[in-house]
């Protein structure tokens, strides 16, 4: 009996590793679909004058309705958006100067095409991990411009690649601990947003201003809200 016992638990144990496998390939082999069609940067044109301009970087769950609230926001308050579409632009392995390399010549494009000088740059969740592994890396001209750096929903750990894990929120080999990554950004002006359900959200252990609002890791769905609160943590 105990033997049989044993062998079902194992039998059940196997059937959920299966089950969990076939999910995560779907998950991917949809995430893949999802990014083959959808345009890796996003524009957002401001609605009024002003200084800034502002660089979005996504979740890992692509440009959704959370990253359109806040751009629709700051554009509405004269902020033009650039926006990342992590799922589809982290698809590739590529090293942190080279993605440094790229912010900088998207930057100075759209200065250019904005006739705008200060930068604001923004990161949820997955780009929140992301962006601290950037913008050390970024030439000082352009970081000597930036106004404000926000990070909303930032987890423990990041990656520059999109993998699967990310969804399941566990490091890989291949991840880098978010905390020391922020003290790196030492001297630029930093918010970090989080929702106050959220359970796996690093700010509260970050030494840089603290945002706390309602809600858990899409903050009860008040994406105004919270683009009204990235707005008055870079001051625009």
């Amino acid at each position: 009996m105990v033997k049989i016992g044993r062998d079902r638990k194992i039998m059940n144990t196997r059937a959920r590793l299966l089950t969990l496998a076939a999910v995560l390939g779907l998950a991917l082999a949809g995430a893949a679909e999802a990014a083959s069609v959808a345009p890796k940067l996003i524009e957002t044109p401001a609605a009024a004058p002003g200084e800034a301009m502002a660089v979005l970087y996504s979740g890992d769950g692509g440009w959704g309705p959370l990253d359109q609230g806040v751009a629709k926001v700051l554009a509405k308050d004269g902020v033009p958006v650039l926006g990342f579409n992590s799922l589809r632009y982290f698809l590739d392995k590529r090293p942190p100067q080279a993605l440094a390399d790229d912010l900088a010549d998207q930057l100075r494009s759209h200065q250019a095409k904005w006739d705008r000088r200060k930068i604001v740059l923004v990161g949820y969740s997955f780009g929140a991990d992301a962006l601290p592994a950037i913008v050390p890396l970024l030439p000082a001209d352009l970081r000597d411009q930036i106004q404000s750096v926000v990070l909303i929903g930032a987890g423990p750990h990041g990656d520059l690649t999109f993998r699967p894990a990310s969804w399941l929120n566990r490091p890989t080999a291949h991840s880098f601990p978010v905390a020391p990554a922020v003290e790196a950004m030492k001297g630029l002006p930093m918010t970090c947003i989080y929702g106050d359900k959220e359970r796996l959200d690093i700010c509260p252990s970050l030494p840089i201003r603290q945002v706390k609002l309602r809600g858990g890791h899409h903050f009860n769905g008040d994406y105004a809200g919270l683009g009204q609160a990235v707005a008055q943590a870079a001051s625009l």
